[in-house]
């Protein structure tokens, strides 16, 4: 599977925040040694971003902020019994609330309409389970799995309020841009930590990394192995595009 693929409905760094519509996973097997390995490995979800997030345009251009966080600890969103598209014991994905401090303000856009948060709730994969009730470990594919104890620089947008016909309003919430807009920064290295639920080092980051001839080179590939006054500078020199879309969403609340 190229590294960039992206084929189904859902993304953790597109981020979800109502439900889930599709899913399209494969085994992720572990190597020898890894302090998080699991017979089963994890299971890898594509889905759509919500905004480009590859380059440094790209988040001057779509996110509020650009902070450094910590993970500090998760819960499960158990399946709701009462909900009959959704029944308890039914085969599918199990998401996670994680609780996410921020460390430090990287960069802004000149005029954010919100304070950036001290604190806030993200909503990441956390299993897929079968029909067994068993749970595997689910990660969004080329992205953090968000997990407690890491640390990740990450682009933020204020998503406000929305109110879908017909379904509950969903509160406004802090969200990523796309798979790239989530980058592991444990011991303040760029790309060391946690990718795909799994712990990596920054060499192994820069082994992965696409070269800078590639076409779908970007931030992330460039930025490995060095720290968040590196990017804050990039993004602090960047000019922002023209978005692809402008406005509120149809389903905004008014």
């Amino acid at each position: 599977m190229s590294r960039r693929t992206r084929t189904a409905a859902i993304g953790a760094g597109a981020a979800l925040a109502v439900s889930v519509c599709a899913l399209a996973a494969v085994a992720h097997s572990r190597p020898a040694g890894d302090t998080h390995a699991q017979d089963k490995g994890v299971i890898l979800a594509e889905g759509n971003d919500r905004h480009p997030s590859r380059t440094a345009r790209d988040w001057v251009t779509y996110a509020d902020y650009a902070v450094v966080v910590t993970a500090l600890d998760d819960s499960a969103i158990e399946p709701d019994a009462d909900d009959p598209d959704n029944p308890v014991g039914d085969s599918g994905p199990v998401m996670r609330k994680v609780r996410l401090r921020v460390d430090k303000i990287l960069w802004s856009k000149e005029k954010p309409a919100h304070e950036p948060p001290a604190a806030f709730d993200w909503n990441a994969f956390g299993w897929h389970q079968d029909e067994d009730g068993e749970r595997i470990e689910m990660s969004g594919a080329h992205e953090p799995r968000i997990e407690p104890g890491h640390s990740y620089v990450m682009a933020l947008q204020w998503q406000a309020p929305q109110c879908p016909p017909g379904d509950d309003p969903v509160p406004g919430q802090w969200r990523g841009l796309g798979d790239e807009s989530t980058i592991p920064y444990d011991q303040g290295v760029l790309g060391q930590g946690e990718f795909e639920g799994r712990t990596r080092t920054a060499p192994a980051a820069e082994e992965s990394a696409l070269p800078s001839a590639d076409p779908n080179f970007g931030l992330r590939d460039e930025l490995v192995g060095r720290n968040a006054e590196d990017l804050a500078a990039k993004l602090g020199e960047t000019q922002p595009g023209t978005p692809e879309t402008a406005g509120e969403p149809a389903d905004a609340c008014t």
